[in-house]
């Protein structure tokens, strides 16, 4: 962890040197920033009580997610460092083109110089405005030889404003190299911890292999109770639809006479305001926020999850496991209200938490603590409770998301 922050902060020092003239290589920092901070951040994570089976499939998880967080890290820095070169090679066609134009106008204002010098002195120009054949033409060759002096000034003011723009892309140019040179530095230690990171995976995943008959049974219960749970889920959305249909069925039928008013739509009939509340939630679909605080990991994502290096050892997740620290807390991630709350069949003290954003659900998994009751309304980024640990010690939540009945993606949906 301490490396990773030294190596933020040397990346934060060199933006501020370079950053100034190259608005290009700020924004691949600023990118790269971000992924740093969230393997900076989710290295506290890793540590886990792994003597037992289900501990060091926790282990794996989160090495496995961390890993991953670290290969996109060093595919970041291999398409920077090609960007960063990209980024030299246009400055050093600028820099060619602008010598040029120096060359040339240097050149040309040497030239009349030599003119001046030779031509323009006091006499010539006495004789020059005194053989004009006219007072008015007088008069234009003293505009002329005014504007000529004028013209001679521009030249060399545009000469120097070139010289200082080619000062510039010099220095630009060498900030850029520099921060190539530091992309380098960066990943090679980067490559070094990914794969000291795989090492670690790689024991852990022998010591496991020796024990998959185990894991392939705990997997398998494990399965099914995601299974049962998933129906419970659906059995009350189906109920909450089913319950919020029928009123307004029967309040069109008493506002029409008691004639029948059709059949009962499959979907959750939505008031006005909560069809409005869907369309925003719609719209910020990608850029909701993470529903819990502080650092954290993605272990399992949604559909097929397999268990890295055990062949054919697979579970289906429908929604997101994210491993969070000691006090970590749900949050909401849309304002709705709070449509259900319900003890998990199989573990006690460990609530799952349902909140309705109009047509849309977001549920979330093993809290305790909570803040929240059946029927309150909340605002985004409301705390829930306390995500609650397991048995190896470990802060995971489990995340859906839902429309109507149809499970949702997550991670098309939160800034993960």
């Amino acid at each position: 962890m301490k490396r990773l922050l030294s190596l933020i902060a040397l990346s934060i020092l060199f933006a501020a040197s370079y950053g100034q003239t190259n608005p290009k290589v700020a924004e691949m920092e600023q990118q790269r920033s971000k992924l740093e901070q969230a393997i900076s951040e989710s290295e506290q994570l890793l540590s886990t009580t792994q003597k037992d089976v289900e501990g060091q499939l926790a282990a794996l998880s989160a090495l496995t997610a961390q890993i991953k967080q670290q290969q996109q890290l060093v595919a970041r820095l291999d398409a920077d460092i090609r960007a960063t070169d990209r980024e030299i090679k246009r400055i050093e066609e600028q820099l060619v083109t602008l010598q040029t134009e120096l060359d040339r106008r240097r050149d040309h204002y040497a030239h009349a110089l030599r003119l001046m010098t030779t031509k323009n002195t006091f006499e010539n120009r006495l004789m020059f405005l005194l053989s004009a054949e006219s007072f008015n033409q007088m008069v234009r060759r003293m505009r002329y030889l005014r504007e000529y002096s004028g013209f001679q000034q521009k030249q060399g003011e545009a000469i120097m404003a070139q010289q200082e723009e080619l000062n510039t892309k010099r220095a630009e140019l060498a900030h850029t190299r520099k921060a190539k040179q530091s992309l380098l530095t960066q990943r090679i230690e980067e490559k070094r911890a990914l794969d000291k990171r795989k090492a670690e995976q790689q024991k852990l995943v022998d010591s496991l292999k020796k024990k998959q008959k185990e894991i392939r049974s705990r997997i398998a219960r494990q399965q099914k109770e995601r299974n049962k749970l998933n129906e419970e889920i659906n059995r009350i959305i189906e109920a909450e639809i089913a319950a919020r249909n029928a009123q307004q069925k029967a309040e069109a039928d008493n506002s029409e006479g008691g004639k029948p008013s059709g059949s009962t739509m499959p979907a959750y009939r939505q008031s006005t305001a909560e069809k409005k509340l869907s369309v925003v939630f719609e719209d910020n679909k990608g850029r909701l926020p993470v529903p819990i605080t502080g650092p954290y990991l993605v272990t399992s994502h949604y559909g097929v999850n397999y268990v890295e290096g055990l062949k054919g050892v697979k579970y289906n997740n429908y929604g997101v496991d994210i491993r969070g620290q000691q006090n970590a807390q749900a949050r909401a991630i849309f304002e709705g209200t709070i449509s259900y709350i319900f003890e998990h069949p199989q573990i006690q003290g460990s609530y799952i938490v349902m909140i309705r954003h109009g047509q849309y659900i977001s549920a979330y998994f093993n809290l305790t603590s909570l803040k929240v009751k059946s029927g309150d309304k909340v605002k985004g980024g409301a705390s829930l409770g306390l995500v609650r640990p397991d048995t190896s010690g470990n802060y995971t939540m489990q995340f859906q998301l839902r429309k109507d009945a149809d499970s949702l993606d997550p991670e098309q949906w939160i800034a993960f």
